[in-house]
């Protein structure tokens, strides 16, 4: 008995088939390689690496919009439609003074009229626009006095608490308001403020604005700002 010879696989199965059908999977395979161009596998991974690496295109973005600058809001003006009313008196009664040592005492009552516009300021110690516009007043009486127009100050506190008022008085600078009239709470302050034609708890800052014969002409309420100069130098150059 002949020894049986173990062949690779391959070889065992060419053996089996025939001729022509082994020549003819010889030609396919050859023409399945001329179809391959070269190169042709390294260009498709190109273009695939291509385009993943190729980052999204970003979208061009809008211009930000630039923001017109705001209009200058004009200058108010003081006492419009109310310096061609009739006034009204101001009132004529004594009335509390506080002001701090050294500083001279007031008379018993505000002085109006005698020829000279007055600017009846009401204030309190714990107000904080009113003691910022303090300084901002007495430049303006100065002003208007520098340019022949009379222009008298008068500030009357409606503080509750005195020692607060005194300790206000008492720091306030050499060239700034020391002294002051004093509208005590209670009886005195309701009096004063009715005939004044303020109500009895107003807020504060508020101002009146007395003409030369003593006519309270009109009520300005809230902080003067820098821009109100010009409307009361025209009122009281008028």
């Amino acid at each position: 008995m002949r020894p049986r010879v173990h062949q690779p696989l391959r070889f065992r199965l060419v053996g089996r088939l025939p001729v022509v059908t082994l020549f003819a999977l010889l030609s396919v395979a050859c023409n399945d390689d001329k179809k391959r161009e070269p190169g042709a596998t390294g260009q498709r991974s190109q273009v695939v690496s291509a385009t993943v690496a190729a980052p999204a295109s970003t979208p061009t973005s809008r211009a930000s919009a630039v923001t017109p600058p705001r209009p200058r809001k004009p200058p108010r003006k003081l006492c419009t439609g109310e310096l061609d009313k009739p006034g009204r008196g101001f009132p004529d009664k004594p009335i509390s003074r506080a002001n701090a040592p050294g500083a001279g005492q007031l008379p018993g009552k505000p002085r109006v009229g005698a020829g000279a516009w007055t600017w009846v300021n009401f204030w309190a110690a714990w107000c904080v626009p009113c003691k910022e516009e303090m300084p901002r007043l007495i430049d303006f009486e100065k002003k208007l006095r520098a340019a022949g127009k009379k222009l008298d100050l008068t500030f009357v506190s409606l503080d509750d608490d005195q020692r607060q008022l005194d300790d206000s008085l008492g720091a306030a600078p050499a060239n700034g308001v020391r002294a002051s009239y004093w509208l005590r709470e209670g009886k005195e302050r309701q009096e004063w403020l009715s005939l004044a034609g303020i109500e009895e708890d107003p807020e504060l800052p508020t101002h009146l604005l007395v003409d030369p014969e003593g006519k309270v002409r009109c009520r300005v309420k809230g902080a003067v700002e820098d821009s109100d100069f010009a409307s009361l130098s025209e009122i009281v150059g008028g």
